[in-house]
């Protein structure tokens, strides 16, 4: 062929393909409503479209479309606008086969919203800094009001609480590659059968990383769900306020969650039949989900929950630093093996659960390894889930092959029967197996030295067997052999926290927006009220040498060292201590500020029955307090968060009165007292009553500003404790 004519034929393609390129047209949308009914690019910049309307600042409508917004940014709210006030939705979408990709949306109620979008693609877009609410706990104490209630959504409820993406009926999605911080809930999949979704961070969010409502057959691997938290103030409370990296509600069966991070959070995977199952039919649940090699350590509450279901399998996941490792309560056949659990309260919890294995997995350094039982929960009891059920039995469990090591109580069975105990290894450990009711049928083969720690709580003798029958036969799940097969789309991403990252339940700081990102220098908390001493934490992005100074009557511990660090500022003499401290990081400072009572408490414990209320009269509160103490501590603060625990092992957790008194030399001035207490509380200062919240209730704040003369001043604290929750932790500072 002549070379001229092979010059005509190359240009020719060369204008055929711009001609095509050029069929997707660049568009600069002009206001907000800005409706889009083909395929475009976005041009560059920064795009003010406001959504009062709630129908989407950007609506993209048709089928077969790829909108590439190519790095332009949408801003919903004006500069200065709480994160509470945002209104509106940045992107809306309704149409099938549409790909969004490459969009930066913020300040907006929901970042992209799509409905009844089969085969919807949203890729390498950033949602941060949409919508979060104001939290109302502090660092001192929990607001009952910040809790989530993510248990009814079929007419959309979760919308109240934002998202970054959040998709209704989009069966077949993908979503992948996208990023948001400082929002409340990361992507949201209602109603979403098959969809996929990997590669995704979304983290530091104070609701939900990922949260999925009627939505089955669904992939979620690869994606990072960290720091997904609320409800926590390190050493003062734990709750979690039902926050997590990801939530199952609902109907939510048959998914596969793999090689996903979701660390920090208030629970890690929270898996709940939903109340059609519970309240309602009795049938269906979150059932057949397969959750395998998942990071969920350093939850606040649960690194797994998942209640109400059959059928689960929990395999391979690491799991330290929780309250529960896992939590499967009301939960059937379920699998759990070859986890590791660590450094937890509590190893497996299973409360009135029938026909769960949990085989093969290493628990250590936990109080109590593996707990079955059956208690009177009435409630729970009469509902339709347990009348299908035969009474939600605790029955016929699986306890075999797993390692326990350095364990209190490796094995704990109550009221529970027909289930087979065996081939369990252990080193360690202070007691093997405690049984306690009626545990009829139980298949118990102990290690020879193992029978010294066996702990019978029943009345009746129990039987041996030997390891070899058939009830003590396992053949582990076929997942780890099908991994191959098990991700249909492996991820790209390397999602597990590097070692050099902050790590812990000490590294989660949640201010009144959520949890901090590590994007900065801070130090926390920027005010801290102690006795002798406070604790600050100064963490930033990455590792750094910092110098410390505090002045005031005080000394910081240590004054100089490398990022992240834990910093103790003590009184050097007794009484009122007000102090400020300041880190310096290269050219940055940061500072706090803080006052310390350096006082010597005495404090009496005693116990008083149900009949001998402390609130009917001061004549019932003299008897209470009038006899021998039942225990007595000398604190240098009180500051007492006791749960539902005994304050001491002679004090009963419940039906208790405490009595704190202190002499301590202050300033004259104007002072402000404070308590947070659950329940009742008195504060005296020289004889005068200053605080009175003499009640049952919740944890409380009570204050009270009083004026003082120089000079030393008599206090004292009276409290008692009905049942559950137990707190009382008494500040003064000056009031300025």
């Amino acid at each position: 062929m002549h070379p001229l004519r092979l010059v005509g034929i190359f240009f020719a393609l060369m204008f055929v393909a711009e001609a095509s390129r050029s069929e997707v047209g660049v568009l600069r949308p002009e206001g907000s409503g800005q409706l889009i009914t083909k395929s475009v690019r976005i041009a560059p910049g920064v795009y003010r479209l406001t959504d009062p309307e709630d129908q989407g600042a950007i609506v993209i409508r048709g089928d077969n479309l790829t909108v590439d917004f190519a790095g332009a940014i949408l801003v919903g709210s004006p500069e200065g606008t709480d994160a509470d006030g945002y209104l509106g939705r940045g992107i809306t979408v309704r149409g099938q086969n549409v790909t969004v990709k490459n969009a930066t949306v913020r300040g907006y109620k929901i970042g992209v919203y799509a409905e009844d979008g089969p085969g919807l693609r949203i890729t390498g877009c950033d949602v941060s800094h949409n919508y979060r609410q104001r939290l109302k706990s502090t660092p001192e104490r929990e607001d009952l009001s910040d809790w989530l209630y993510g248990h009814e959504n079929d007419q959309n409820e979760w919308l109240r609480y934002g998202a970054g993406v959040y998709l209704l009926r989009c069966p077949d999605a993908r979503v992948t590659g996208n990023r948001a911080r400082n929002g409340q809930n990361g992507i949201c999949l209602c109603r979403c059968d098959r969809a996929r979704v990997t590669d995704n961070d979304m983290s530091f969010m104070s609701g939900w990383g990922l949260a999925m409502w009627r939505s089955s057959h669904c992939e979620v691997s690869y994606n990072k769900f960290d720091w997904c938290v609320r409800g926590y103030s390190h050493g003062v409370y734990a709750r979690g306020q039902d926050s997590a990296g990801i939530l199952v509600y609902e109907q939510c069966s048959d998914n596969l969650f793999a090689f996903n991070s979701a660390t920090h959070g208030g629970d890690g995977f929270f898996l709940y039949a939903g109340n059609e199952t519970l309240k309602g039919t009795g049938q269906g649940g979150c059932n057949r989900n397969i959750v395998y090699r998942n990071d969920f350590s350093h939850a606040v509450a649960n690194g797994i929950e998942a209640t109400f279901s059959d059928g689960n399998i929990f395999v391979g996941n690491l799991l330290k630093e929780c309250t529960h490792g896992i939590w499967a309560g009301y939960s059937y056949d379920t699998v759990i093996e070859r986890n590791t659990i660590a450094h937890c309260t509590y190893g497996v919890s299973i409360e009135h659960g029938a026909n769960n294995r949990v085989c093969g997995n290493t628990i250590t350094d936990t109080r109590l390894g593996v707990q079955l039982w059956w208690d009177d929960d009435k409630d729970l009891l009469a509902s339709a889930f347990c009348n299908s059920r035969n009474g939600c039995r605790s029955h016929g469990n699986k306890v075999l092959a797993n390692r326990f090591e350095g364990v209190e109580t490796a094995i704990r069975l109550a009221a529970d029967t027909g289930s087979a105990v065996g081939r369990n290894a252990m080193t360690d450990v202070d007691t093997s197996v405690e049984v306690a009711g009626n545990v009829g049928d139980l298949q118990l083969a102990l290690f020879e030295n193992d029978r010294r720690t066996l702990r019978n709580e029943t009345r009746a003798a129990l039987q041996y067997s030997t390891d070899d029958l058939p009830a003590f036969q396992w053949t582990p799940s076929s997942i780890v052999t099908r991994e191959p097969r098990l991700i249909s789309d492996r991820g790209k991403s390397d999602v597990f926290l590097p070692d050099e990252a902050p790590r812990g339940r000490e590294y989660i700081f949640v201010d009144e927006w959520g949890p901090f990102d590590f994007a900065d220098l801070r130090l926390f908390p920027q005010r801290a009220l102690g006795g002798k001493r406070a604790v600050f934490q100064l963490v930033g992005p990455e590792p750094a040498d910092f110098t410390a100074i505090v002045t005031g009557d005080a000394q910081v511990t240590p004054n100089a060292g490398r990022l992240p660090a834990r910093l103790t500022v003590e009184a050097t003499g007794p009484g009122g201590r007000e102090f400020a401290l300041q880190c310096r990081v290269d050219d940055q400072v940061v500072g706090a500020t803080g006052f310390l009572l350096n006082a010597d408490w005495r404090v009496q414990f005693f116990g008083w029955s149900e009949s001998a209320d402390p609130r009917a009269d001061d004549d019932m509160w003299k008897q209470i307090i009038a006899g021998d103490p039942l225990a007595n501590l000398a604190p240098d603060a009180i500051d007492f968060v006791w749960y539902g625990r005994s304050p001491t092992a002679t004090v009963p957790p419940d039906h208790f009165a405490t009595v704190a008194t202190t002499k301590v030399d202050l300033p004259a001035g104007t002072w402000r007292a404070y308590t947070i207490s659950d329940d009742g509380v008195r504060v005296f200062i020289d004889r005068r009553k200053v605080i009175d919240n003499w009640t049952h209730h919740a944890p409380t704040l009570d204050e009270a500003t009083v004026e003082l003369a120089s000079g030393v001043h008599t206090v004292r604290i009276e409290h008692f404790e009905i049942t559950g929750h137990a707190q009382l932790q008494f500040r003064i500072e000056p009031d300025r």
